[in-house]
């Protein structure tokens, strides 16, 4: 795996680190509801979201099948709970589409994961749920909110953890299993690159199967993309490696092979790779591109990484 500190990645990540942020919060600070239902949207956030730093847990090993426990799949209920919370907070739009987002992300992994028969230690599980549920117990006994809310909920703790906790939890290690069958096809793969060709197989894949239930969904909350920042990259194609290739402009098709990525790269002062996976069959050596991205990371002083919205090739 990929040891570049992948900054752009961190950004992918922000709405579920703001509802983490908004939910703790509001649950430190509001003693008393203003209206019940409000509190029920608040703990079934704060369901999603606890499961959060299970997402830097992806050191599982072959084991048993996913589990066969009752995983929900774009449970209405649980879309009107989380949604619900970010338009009571009069979160933006954006927010509410990154919420849904984080959401729908969740749920593709593990519907695809199953649907490929990914693996993963029940043993590795169990070890870190217990270190998860050692937490949550602290936070109950600390906190009488936290207490009071799951009475509302007319839940025990041990019901909590058991029914919503362990459920999206699977999901996070459907994910880290993705990846890690992704580095074992390409080893040398930026975190970047990685990251979003699984979340594309297994975003198609969700999509196809599902969708008529997510354009419902997508409907009932006026849901579209999270708007992004178009940039574009025109140059000579003068490396192709493993999942990436790299442009540079500027360059000459006589210093291909001559000169290395390195040197073309600072001679040009510039350099970009991008992800060949969705392109393989159009991209070649020395052709001239011109490439439209949205997401991108430095990793040294002239040249970057980055995702792949469109492509042009010149002839």
């Amino acid at each position: 795996m990929s040891k570049y500190e992948v900054e752009a990645l961190k950004d992918l990540q922000a709405s579920k680190n703001r509802v983490m942020t908004n939910v703790v919060r509001q649950i430190e600070q509001r003693a008393i509801p203003k209206q019940s239902r409000r509190w029920q949207y608040s703990m079934f956030t704060l369901i999603l979201t606890v499961c959060i730093g299970l997402f830097v847990y992806a050191q599982v090993n072959n084991g048993d099948k996913l589990s066969a426990n009752a995983v929900p799949i774009l449970d209405e209920k649980i879309y009107d709970m989380v949604l619900q919370e970010a338009i009571d907070a009069n979160e933006s739009q954006e927010s509410i589409n990154m919420t849904f987002q984080t959401l729908f992300e969740l749920d593709a992994y593990y519907v695809y994961a199953e649907s490929k028969n990914i693996k993963f230690s029940e043993k590795a599980i169990a070890k870190q749920m217990q270190a998860e549920r050692e937490k949550l117990v602290k936070s109950y006994k600390e906190s009488a909110v936290f207490k009071d809310g799951l009475t509302r909920l007319n839940l025990t703790l041990d019901e909590f953890f058991d029914k919503y906790y362990k459920a999206n939890a699977l999901k996070w290690f459907a994910q880290a299993e993705l990846m890690k069958e992704y580095y074992r096809k390409y080893e040398n793969s930026y975190q970047m690159h990685a990251y979003f060709a699984v979340k594309k197989e297994a975003m198609d894949y969700f999509t196809a199967k599902y969708g008529q239930q997510i354009a419902y969904l997508e409907n009932k909350y006026n849901v579209s993309k999270p708007n992004t920042s178009i940039q574009y990259k025109y140059g000579t194609v003068v490396a192709i490696e493993e999942d990436r290739f790299l442009v540079v402009t500027g360059a000459q098709k006589d210093e291909i092979g001559r000169l290395s990525n390195e040197e073309m790269i600072n001679m040009h002062t510039n350099g970009v790779w991008f992800p060949l996976l969705a392109v393989q069959q159009k991209i070649t050596i020395g052709q001239n591109v011109n490439v439209t991205y949205s997401w991108h990371v430095r990793l040294n002083q002239y040249d970057f990484v980055a995702n792949l919205d469109e492509i042009e090739i010149s002839e």
